[in-house]
């Protein structure tokens, strides 16, 4: 790992699935689409920290997820 990389949240994108049906606010298209988007990260090994904020606060901005959602996600960086 490299000096500016951040660690590894999500290492396959069935620990992404389950992390995203603990967050209740999100309906079944946002949780595909939020999948999908973490989904790309998995590439080099991952998601990462900073990945995850990245993925979410695009998905915000878009208005593809609420406010709440947004928080929702941000936490699973603290519950994992």
């Amino acid at each position: 790992m490299g000096f500016f990389d951040s660690p590894k949240i999500f290492k396959t994108r069935k620990e992404i699935e389950e992390a995203l049906y603990r967050i209740k606010t999100l309906d079944a298209h946002q949780r595909e689409t939020v999948l999908t988007a973490f989904g790309k990260e998995l590439d080099d090994g991952g998601v990462s920290v900073e990945e995850i904020k990245r993925v979410v606060r695009e998905l915000h901005l878009k208005k593809i997820i609420s406010d709440v959602d947004e928080r929702q996600l941000l936490s699973l960086i603290h519950d994992v």
